[in-house]
């Protein structure tokens, strides 16, 4: 759902215990340890360190399961599960185990907008309303000409935050719909960062415009069976062990979907994103097919936008290319992507100098991050990624004065929207006739003020839980434009849903 800015805390209960995952079942894929004939005594597995982090972070974390790849040179080095894909069930997880990939998914639909491009039926730098059969955006911010589907892919397009979860298992929404009613331009094209659900939406609904197949046949036919990844669907394959997804409190989650698919709804083994990292970072399997030329797949790691992606202090740049994270760890380019919605954790990266590659998944919230630290220490130590202590960038203080009126605008109509900045420092916030509020926690950065606040909107499914109100605006021709999202969460949906923001100054005073 997105790159780590969206968690999801569900009610938690269960716990999970080293011994419980040690006995739970790790399936092994890869070859059994060698032995030394003079010593006569078994090689250490290059992985075992990997392994104990592993069973330590199952037992820690309360995690179910994990499952891991690793690839090099063209060929998977390890593979393995750990834990329960099932707990009820007393199924194991295995390499083979299909998880939801959760944001996994948005490089895999980049894939299939490149193939397309590559067959002359789609041009990235075109405006994608070209290719979605007469659904329209609404250009609030900025001309809808100037969203493409490169700049959809690098989160760039001015599209605003968005994530519609059916947690209760109800069929969603379609395309038509949910473009009709969310696909609003809220800041000028081309110009900052924004992640985005929604645009992967707009994508997988031109891949079906263009295709002639659904979004699901379309990834099946020219990605998953020619690179080999018979594990791979949009939802649940057929016939395949699936992991259950569990929440916070690890109670096991009934099937779920969004209305995005193009964003996180295609599952996947551990294996098969080996070999779809494979293929990208050019040392393919030798039974994969050439789904894309090699020019087009090392355009899609390149950076696609100026603006890179927000970082903690002291981080590494961050770049979007098409759907891929690029960045350099001690001189080392690095390509990935990670996942995070409801029951899911996913991280996947590429070394394409090292060609070096490995997926790590789970089916609940995880603190992935110490596995990938030890792979890296096992097999590549050069692209270790250095610690460094935790530091807040100095608070930037927010430049506006005075009185700030306008709406807050949906398909579902306006909102009178008035902002008053205090000389106390203090932001307050009138919405419709809703009780007037302070904004929680304000902040100036990259040109964005953001906050939240208590209020309701008018959208009809933001009804559906109770919910809170966050807004992210810029200056653009001296008013304040942007999104107000609608965040809500109970056991049958979570969601991001917005309404695009203009507001301008009551007075010369700003």
């Amino acid at each position: 759902m997105s790159i780590s800015s969206y968690r999801i805390t569900l009610v938690s209960l269960a716990a999970l215990s080293l011994s419980f995952a040690a006995t739970a079942a790790t399936a092994r894929i890869s070859d059994p340890p060698a032995v030394d004939t003079a010593q006569g005594a078994a090689t250490p597995h290059p992985f075992e360190d990997v392994r104990k982090v592993i069973l330590k972070t199952l037992e820690e974390a309360k995690v179910p399961s994990i499952a891991v790849a690793v690839v090099q040179d063209g060929k998977i080095i390890w593979e393995e599960g750990f834990g329960w894909a099932d707990k009820e069930q007393k199924i194991p997880a295995t390499a083979h185990t299909a998880y939801s990939l959760a944001s996994m998914t948005k490089p895999i639909t980049a894939t299939a907008v490149m193939k397309l491009r590559e067959a002359g039926k789609l041009d990235i730098d075109a405006p994608i309303e070209r290719y979605l059969g007469g659904v329209k955006l609404a250009g609030r911010a900025g001309s809808t000409k100037a969203v493409t589907a490169r700049r959809i892919m690098a989160h760039s397009a001015g599209l605003p935050q968005y994530g519609n979860f059916y947690l209760d298992g109800a069929e969603p929404a379609g395309s038509k719909e949910t473009i009709a009613k969310f696909g609003i331009v809220v800041f000028p094209p081309n110009t900052r960062f924004e992640y985005s659900n929604i645009g992967m939406r707009i994508l997988d609904a031109a891949i079906a415009q263009m295709s002639g197949l659904s979004y699901g046949a379309y990834l099946e036919r020219e990605i998953f069976k020619p690179l080999g990844m018979t594990d791979s669907a949009l939802g649940l394959p057929p016939g395949a062990r699936a992991a259950m997804r569990y929440d916070h409190d690890r109670h096991p989650m009934r099937f779920y979907r969004t209305d995005h698919p193009g964003s996180g709804d295609v599952w996947a083994s551990a294996h098969d994103m080996a070999r779809f990292l494979a293929f990208h970072m050019g040392a393919p399997l030798p039974d994969q097919a050439a789904i894309l030329r090699a020019a087009t797949r090392l355009e899609m790691q390149r950076a696609a936008s100026p603006m890179p992606m927000p970082t903690p202090p002291g981080a590494p740049r961050r770049d979007i290319a098409a759907n891929w994270i690029v960045t350099t760890i001690n001189g080392h380019p690095q390509v990935w992507h990670s996942g995070g919605q409801p029951g899911v954790s996913t991280f996947m990266t590429m070394y394409p100098d090292q060609k070096l590659a490995f997926v790590i998944l789970a089916n609940s919230s995880a603190p992935l991050g110490r596995v990938g630290q030890a792979i890296r220490a096992a097999i590549a130590p050069e692209v270790l990624e250095p610690t460094t202590e935790p530091s807040t960038a100095s608070p930037q203080p927010v430049p506006f004065h005075g009185k700030w009126i306008g709406t807050a605008t949906s398909y579902a109509g306006e909102q009178p929207l008035v902002l008053t900045f205090e000389t106390t420092g203090e932001i307050k916030v009138q919405l419709d006739d809703q009780p007037r509020a302070a904004l929680i926690k304000p902040a100036f950065e990259n040109g964005a003020l953001t906050a939240r606040f208590d209020g309701r909107s008018n959208i009809p499914e933001a009804a559906r839980a109770e919910h809170g109100l966050s807004l992210k605006l810029i200056l653009v021709k001296g008013e304040l434009v942007g999104q107000m999202v609608a965040q809500g969460m109970n056991d049958k949906t979570v969601f991001m849903l917005p309404s695009f923001v203009r507001l301008h100054a009551a007075s010369e005073t700003r």
